[in-house]
Parts: structure tokens; C-alpha cells; sequence
């Protein structure tokens, strides 16, 4: 189908609420907000991208194929036509993801080869307050004590103990983009101390960051002996895959937390459960996983020193108006012909 319209046609393709449909239709008069939520997966929970499978009519699939087919923007990944996006939405200029973490899809899919004029711009630092303060949760819960707490309260038994607290204990981050950044600054009002880990370090980083220290990732060694918490925030890249092993996990000192808010492939699982069940590592909160819904058969489930979240870390229920926020940004941008914010460079996959 040739695109014979000729007004700027932004087609938002998940769940989004009437408010920040609004919001984007004001940015400008010259565009034209096309929002059909009767044809869109239904949201299992606020801000939810993905959705509800839903089948649609022949009807109201010709509706959404030709609002595909005029779309200049697309607000989110069109999770319906996914293999054969590049076929249905030609005119397809520029698509504003809803997560940050895009990079392996764009690639399996294609998209970087079938759709090359088209620009993907990520979710990039919409996520980093939930995730830290993830990330943050999950130190206070090892270091008070929370689970023995709970553990006590559900078997109403009284006994004193003495947890210990953050002040000078050292965490390294994995990945110092805006999560690490925001990790970083939370914990330094903690009064713990800093190791950032990063691809490579350049001498504004060591400037403007708030890290005690920032290594490139061929000192990850160094940084992984000192480590009372390890968190895990990096891209999902090749050289990111199974970045943290046997190894690296037997580097860390005994008694050592692991946090993994990236993705499950960047550590091997196996090795990670074996140092758990050995005692080398002391716990591990896991938002993450190399499978994805975690089986049923993982001892991960059972394991005492193990926090299991769904993939939530990042999620908010005020998520969809600071991508709106983001979204409205970039959109003034790009209708002034300057450099969108975020976009996906194809080849680092970030």
C-alpha cells in the first residue's frame, strides 16, 4: 500500500492513557495522534507494554494494518507484527521504544537491515529510579535482615539479633549508565563506597561521575575482589553474555550479594547456583533470568538467600508519563530536524 496522506501520522501501539495521548497531541498541529486502545493488547497491569494476547476481527485488522501503513511514528514496537513490521508500516521514519533494552531485538529481527532509514530511540533513564531503588531494597534486605525477619514473624517467635548496616561497604556496578549513575548516587548517600565497572573509561567520565573509583571492564577483576554487593546493570551485548562466571563469582569475597537487574545471559546460572548452594556466594536478588518465566524446577524458587522478581524492578505505575514526558521531548525534536535523545546505535546493540 503507497502512503498517499500527507498529514505526520504518530500510530501509538501499546496501551497508553487518554491524558498523555492528549499530552502528544498538543505538541504541534501539524501531526496527527492515532490511538485505537479497542485494537491494542490490554495492559495485565499499569504500564504494561507487552500486554494480553488479543485476536482481532478481519475488520479490525485491515483498521490496524492501514493505520500501520501511514504511520510516519510509531510510539512503541507494534508486539502484534513484530516478524513483518518492516512489510506492513513502510513509511515508518522514526519509533520510540518503551524500554531501554531493545538492542538483541533489533537485531534478531532485523530491523537494523529491513528498516534502515528507520531511527529507534530507547527508554533509556526512564527506568533507573524504580531500578535503584530495586537495587537499594535489595541491599537493606540482606543487610537488616528482612527475610530472618519474616521468617520469625510467620512463626511468631521472638528473638533479638543484630543485622549490620551499609556504611562503608563497597558495592560495584556493572554498567555505568543512567541506572548505574542513579545506583551510584543513592548508595553514596548511604555512605557506601564505589566501584564503577564501564566499557571504557575516559577521563570526563572519572570527572563527572560520583564513583570512589571507575575501571574499564579489562580491571573487572580487581574491582570483583573488593565487592560486598555486585550489581549487575549492563547491556545485553555479546560481550556482555555469561560476563560473570565461575571465576568471577570466586572472586568476589565470601559472604558477597549479587544483584542482577540486566539480564539473566549475563551470568551463568549454574555457576551462580552452585556458589549459592556452596555458601561463597551469601545471596542473591534476581529480577532477571536466563529462562524467562523462571521453571518450575529451579532451586533458585527455594532457596532461602535468593530474592525471585518477576522482571519487575523496573516497572512503575507512573511509568507512562515519564515516557510521555520522553516521547514528547524527542517529538519536538525531531519535528525541528535536531538529534532525537536515545538513539539505538545498531551495531553496540545500546
Amino acid at each position: 500500500m503507497e502512503n498517499t496522506i500527507s498529514e505526520r501520522s504518530i500510530l501509538i501501539a501499546s496501551y497508553l492513557e487518554a491524558e498523555h495521548v492528549e499530552r502528544i497531541q498538543a505538541v504541534d498541529k501539524s501531526i496527527v495522534v492515532h490511538y485505537e486502545p479497542e485494537l491494542l493488547r490490554p495492559p495485565r497491569y499499569p504500564a504494561d507494554h507487552n500486554g494480553s494476547p488479543i485476536t482481532r476481527t478481519q475488520e479490525e485488522e485491515l483498521r490496524w494494518q492501514t493505520l500501520l501503513d501511514k504511520a510516519e511514528i510509531l510510539f512503541d514496537f507494534d508486539h502484534t507484527h513484530l516478524t513483518d513490521l518492516p512489510d506492513l508500516a513502510p513509511n515508518v521514519k522514526w519509533i520510540q521504544a518503551t524500554s531501554a533494552g531493545i538492542g538483541q531485538m533489533v537485531k534478531r529481527l532485523e530491523y537494523d537491515t529491513r528498516m534502515p532509514e528507520t531511527i529507534f530511540t530507547t527508554a533509556s533513564g526512564i527506568h533507573s529510579q524504580p531500578l535503584a531503588e530495586f537495587c537499594l531494597m535489595s541491599m537493606l534486605m540482606y543487610s537488616r535482615g528482612l527475610t530472618r525477619m519474616l521468617e520469625m514473624q510467620s512463626q511468631k517467635h521472638w528473638e533479638r539479633y543484630a543485622g549490620t548496616d551499609l556504611v562503608d561497604r563497597t558495592v560495584v556496578i556493572i554498567g555505568m549508565g543512567n541506572i548505574g549513575q542513579r545506583v551510584t548516587e543513592i548508595a553514596k548517600s548511604f555512605g557506601m563506597n564505589v566501584i564503577g565497572i564501564k566499557r571504557t573509561v575516559s577521563d570526563t567520565d572519572l570527572a563527572g561521575m560520583q564513583a570512589d573509583q571507575i575501571l574499564p571492564t579489562n580491571k573487572l577483576q580487581d574491582g570483583l575482589k573488593q565487592a560486598d554487593y555486585l550489581i549487575l546493570c549492563m547491556p545485553h551485548t555479546p560481550e556482555t553474555e555469561h560476563m560473570i562466571g565461575e571465576t568471577e563469582l570466586n572472586l568476589l569475597p565470601r559472604g558477597a550479594i549479587l544483584i542482577n537487574i540486566a539480564r539473566g545471559i549475563v551470568v551463568d546460572e549454574p555457576a551462580m547456583i552452585k556458589s549459592l548452594e556452596q555458601g561463597h556466594l551469601g545471596g542473591a536478588a534476581l529480577d532477571v533470568f536466563q529462562t524467562e518465566p523462571l521453571p518450575d524446577d529451579s532451586p533458585l524458587w527455594n532457596m532461602p538467600n535468593v530474592l525471585v522478581s518477576p522482571h519487575s524492578g523496573s516497572t512503575s505505575a507512573r511509568e507512562n508519563s515519564r515516557l510521555t514526558d520522553l516521547f514528547c521531548h524527542n517529538l519536538r525534536r525531531y519535528l525541528n530536524d535536531k538529534p532525537l535523545l536515545n538513539v539505538l546505535d545498531t551495531d553496540l546493540l545500546y
